[in-house]
């Protein structure tokens, strides 16, 4: 067994915030039941039986709105959250009206204290929304997604300064809604929900919040102060900083300049970078995979062997290119004879 090798980093996976849906990141801290359950309850008397649907589809068409139509909320799908509250926001006058004439009335489309809720709900949602996209892919390093999560827990102070002070310039939807209501904006739920979400990301990330000083180092090596490196790298970190070629390679990426890096000279930065290279801040790769065995693993192919499934599995997730000219120039018989 070999020795010296370095122990493995185990942080929070980070992708929790966007592989589950979208309770996750809210409902499951933050109660806001009491505008997505009678939204979900809207959105089921609509799309769930074939002929409201087009009743529905047929209303918009008449009021020019046909290209507004209602989604479906699907919990497994977090940015379906978003999409519907907004929607429904938006499509709130011809909703009320609709399922009124249904027999089947919702007086909380015309309570403006709910349609605020429903409203702040909806774009804090979309915030969540754009931070989670950029969580997504499988070439994010650690330290970029960190990055993303501490500009988003800045961007919660400011939301509760701009709320507390009654300012909604950040929030669209509240924005149009305030042109139109006669009920003013209610801070204290908003309040509320920002609170616990700073509260959420305090407690889900509190152990890679305890690194954030070598994640620092480990992103700017050449904009670090050299004091700041452990004692057995600081050499090494001078040798670094002092060579134009080293600063130049390091402009291109993370992850080339540290493989540049020869290990012969720079093997205790070399250990400490790779600490960081190999954690898999999200788990794209094994969704990915997940994704890729439901078409590769269907009802057509149930005679699918485990090697057989395990290869086109590792094809199917590979960016290698397999160089087909030369493994066809190397067999003489392409097919067994019977």
């Amino acid at each position: 067994m070999r020795k010296n090798i370095p122990q493995p980093m185990f942080l929070h996976c980070i992708s929790t915030l966007y592989l589950a849906h979208q309770q996750a990141l809210c409902a499951k801290y933050v109660d806001i039941s009491g505008v997505l359950n009678p939204v979900v309850k809207m959105v089921n008397l609509i799309r769930l039986r074939g002929l409201n649907h087009r009743h529905f589809r047929d209303m918009l068409k008449n009021t020019n709105t046909e290209s507004q139509d209602l989604p479906h909320y699907t919990a497994v799908r977090w940015l379906s959250c978003e999409k519907v509250l907004s929607r429904i926001f938006e499509l709130r006058k011809e909703i009320c009206d609709f399922l009124e004439s249904k027999g089947k009335p919702q007086p909380l489309l015309s309570d403006e204290e709910w349609v605020w809720k429903l409203t702040f709900d909806a774009d804090i949602s979309s915030h969540l929304n754009v931070l989670n996209l950029k969580l997504q892919g499988e070439k994010n390093l650690v330290s970029d997604l960190y990055t993303h999560l501490k500009a988003f827990t800045s961007k919660l102070v400011l939301f509760l300064e701009q709320v507390q002070a009654n300012n909604l310039t950040l929030f669209q939807q509240c924005k149009v809604l305030m042109a139109e209501a006669t009920a003013e904006f209610r801070t204290s739920f908003a309040c509320e929900i920002i609170k616990d979400l700073q509260l959420q990301f305090q407690e889900l990330f509190s152990d890679l919040d305890t690194k954030a000083e070598e994640v620092r180092l480990f992103q700017n090596t050449f904009e670090v102060d050299m004091a700041s490196f452990p004692d057995e790298l600081q050499l090494e970190v001078i040798e670094l900083q002092e060579n134009d070629l080293f600063r130049d390679k390091f402009k291109v990426g993370l992850v080339a300049f540290y493989k540049f890096l020869p290990k012969e000279y720079f093997p205790n930065v070399k250990t400490f970078a790779s600490s960081y290279l190999s954690i898999f801040g999200t788990t794209y790769l094994c969704q990915q995979t997940f994704s890729r065995m439901k078409y590769v693993k269907n009802n057509l192919r149930r005679n699918l062997s485990d090697d057989n499934l395990r290869s086109l599995l590792m094809l199917g997730t590979s960016n290698l290119k397999p160089e087909m000219s030369a493994i066809l120039a190397s067999r003489k018989q392409f097919h067994h004879s019977h």
